[in-house]
């Protein structure tokens, strides 16, 4: 095609040859069949492309380097009148423009005549309204033009109803913000040519109206996705024109099929696809170190531009990203590695419904909830993991893949206080290192990875697993666990039969009975902070705290050790509520048992009845009877209470004669409705009052240790205390 570079005002003038026919072009009208002017609406998405587009323009000629907008083309008619078929946005704000400096300049009438030769044709207003806006000169002190504008004498009240016309005015409002403060501009726009375009009459590109008119017919603008696309391949074209006109192709058909079964309500895929180009495209910022950018614009011109040296190697990877999922049976291929909420054989729990990420991805990447990422980066990390077998399948077989899939879920599930965005580099690099190699990165010291604890379990299992590959499934089927979640360190990998009796135990039992049984054998408690924390009876993510080791509490090894001896004990087919109930009753009826605290809490419900399994000992060095059962899980405000009170309290046989505050303070005194005595519960006695008047009630005890049920003595003395009353 014969092309040739133009400026605004040079397009004026400029003679082309058709059938041996000389045509001097002398007028520029917009073509009814075009829709309106729309750089000037008002929404957010055309605000961002119009400031973009100005950007542009402003650092083009404040600057004085060339720019090269995209195409012009159009029908020249015999009488030298262009009518523009595409490029009549650029054109109509290019004309604003140059109305703009060449009246802020003051240039004269002979320098701006040209823009007398562009029109509209839309509309007769929309005609005049340019015919007297270049006879108009402003006075630019004014905040808004278009407030004086519309105060003209020639402005008639009705051009409101014009789209044009008001977004020509939204236009020129902002070319003034933009330009206000500059000056010298005419020379760069005009004599220096900065800003150029490539134009081409109609019929020497081959096309007629009736195709365009079915390309983009009247008043349907282009998508933010054809906008995106269109300029995304003019910036890879700078790159490679080999790689422009690739990526040309697999947008219109291979990405296009692959994406359309993912389509939204809409039918399109538009939002899909560019959520899926932001997650590669942030994946590749991430690794690259640069600050995460949500335009697409800016973030094509960041990574995929001469703008970036590496700008190639982000082009293909990203055009791999996309490739990789072509002709795969997306829906089967997750299917084949993830299970849902039950433990199958060969594939990777992942404890939710929808096994397919990617389209999860498509869905919901950049989305956010409150404050809250609905693609969140940890399943960010599991899509890159399995991007990066997808792109070296050859050199990785399904069977690695499927253990190093396991593996990064299980980093993933036990690193969540490391998954941050400032980690986000190192995260990507070693989930790469693993899908690669099936080796687990060993951290530096200060090292912004996953979890070191975990990657260390991770070690220490493929080196299990090297000498008893026979027992992989049982180890497997342990880590799909909904109360491990890929973290075994409270299991012993040393004694195997446990792997199989820890399922039993928690999928089968009665959480409070487990709590009642471990507490038999010693004190699993761990420490954290200021206070300590057994099991929950009804609330599974206690227990899942105590079985992950972290730097935050103190105790696993005891927790470990504790349930590792009772697993040990255990038949598998004694495990069940009736055989664990019957230790717990021969363990209690034993006269040997010591009254320490932990035989009350195996004893009396109501000292397990808090929602975290969490007590506050006001004594850490000595953990006597002076104890606080949390209702809350790190506020002692709360609704807490002695223990001991709380049960006696508790009883039917004193239901409406007691009550007991809700708080720390209020809840270690017990009160006799209708009276003035108050009931204390101390380490080595109960202490009545009334008023003024204190009584103890001493608990016997040896060494520390109570002799008698100080729950038998509270019932004892309060039933002394209801006969004094009613007497």
């Amino acid at each position: 095609m014969n092309t040739r570079e133009y400026t605004f005002q040079s397009l004026f003038g400029s003679t082309f040859e058709f059938e041996d026919n000389s045509i001097t072009l002398s007028k520029i009208e917009i073509p009814i069949i075009q829709r309106d002017y729309a750089q000037g609406r008002k929404n957010d998405e055309v605000k961002r492309i119009r400031e973009r587009f100005l950007d542009a323009l402003f650092q083009s000629i404040v600057g004085n380097k060339h720019i090269t907008l995209d195409f012009v083309y159009g029908d020249v008619s015999k009488d030298g009148v262009l009518t523009p078929l595409d490029g009549q946005q650029r054109l109509t704000t290019l004309f604003l423009l140059h109305w703009y400096i060449a009246k802020k300049e003051n240039g004269g009438v002979k320098n701006y005549e040209f823009l007398n030769s562009f029109s509209y044709a839309t509309r007769f207003s929309s005609r005049d309204f340019c015919q007297e806006l270049v006879k108009y000169s402003p006075d630019f002190s004014d905040e808004k033009l278009s407030v004086a504008i519309k105060d003209q004498a020639w402005y008639p009240y009705e051009w409101k109803n014009d789209p044009t016309i008001q977004s020509m005015m939204v236009m020129i409002d902002a070319i003034h913000n933009k330009f206000d403060n500059h000056f010298g501009l005419w020379e760069s726009l005009v004599t220096n040519k900065i800003i150029s375009f490539y134009f081409l009459p109609l019929t020497e590109m081959g096309l007629t109206d009736d195709l365009y008119i079915k390309m983009n017919s009247r008043g349907k603008p282009l998508t933010p996705f054809e906008h995106f696309k269109a300029e995304f391949e003019e910036i890879i074209k700078h790159i490679s024109e080999k790689l422009s006109k690739e990526i040309n192709h697999k947008f219109d058909i291979d990405w296009t099929d692959m994406l359309f079964p993912f389509r939204g309500d809409n039918n399109i895929i538009d939002d899909e696809f560019m959520r899926y180009f932001h997650f590669i495209s942030d994946i590749i910022t991430y690794k690259s170190g640069l600050e995460l950018e949500r335009d697409e614009f800016k973030v094509a011109r960041l990574l995929y531009s001469n703008e970036n040296d590496k700008a190639k190697d982000n082009i293909m990877y990203l055009i791999n990203s996309f490739d990789c999922w072509h002709k795969l049976d997306i829906l089967n291929f997750f299917e084949d590695i993830f299970s849902k909420n039950a433990y199958q054989s060969g594939k990777v729990k992942i404890y939710q419904d929808d096994l397919n990420i990617f389209k999860e991805c498509l869905d919901n990447y950049g989305e956010y909830s409150g404050r809250n990422r609905r693609f969140p980066l940890n399943k960010m990390l599991l899509l890159y993991s399995i991007i990066t077998y997808l792109q070296n399948k050859e050199s990785i077989s399904e069977a690695q893949f499927h253990k190093r899939i396991r593996i990064i879920r299980n980093l993933i599930w036990n690193s969540t206080d490391e998954i941050r965005d400032d980690r986000m580099k190192t995260l990507l690099n070693e989930s790469e290192t693993i899908i690669l190699s099936g080796e687990i990165p060993i951290s530096e010291s200060g090292e912004l990875g996953y979890n070191v604890r975990q990657k260390e379990e991770e070690r220490k299992k493929i080196e299990w697993l090297n000498d008893n590959a026979e027992k992989d499934d049982e180890l497997y089927h342990l880590e799909d666990h909904s109360l491990l979640k890929g973290c075994v360190s409270i299991v012993d990998l040393n004694n195997s039969s446990n792997f199989k009796k820890f399922r039993l135990l928690f999928n089968n039992c009665n959480k409070d009975l487990i709590n009642r049984i471990l507490l038999t054998i010693g004190d699993y408690s761990q420490f954290i902070s200021w206070r300590f924390q057994l099991g929950a009876r009804y609330n599974e993510s206690v227990w899942f705290d105590i079985f992950h080791p972290t730097k935050q509490r103190s105790g696993f090894e005891d927790t470990f050790k504790i349930l590792n001896d009772l697993l040990s004990n255990l038949e598998e087919s004694n495990i069940n509520d009736e055989f664990i109930e019957k230790c717990i009753d021969a363990y209690l009826e034993n006269k040997e048992t010591p009254k320490e605290w932990s035989y009350y809490f195996i004893k009396y419900n109501p000292m397990r009845q808090g929602n975290f399994g969490m007590y506050y000992w006001k004594s850490l060095a000595n953990r006597n009877y002076d104890v606080i059962m949390m209702n809350t899980e790190k506020s002692i405000g709360g609704k807490n209470w002695n223990i001991f009170l709380y049960t006696l309290n508790q009883l039917p046989e004193f239901s409406g004669k007691l009550s007991l505050g809700d708080y720390a303070y209020q809840g270690d005194k017990l009160k006799i409705k209708s009276t003035d005595y108050e009931i204390e519960c101390q380490n080595d006695k109960y202490v009545v009052s009334q008023n003024e008047l204190q009584t103890e009630y001493p608990i016997q005890q040896i060494e520390g240790i109570d002799k008698v049920d100080r729950i038998e003595r509270g019932k004892q003395i309060i039933y002394e205390l209801l006969e004094q009353i009613n007497n």
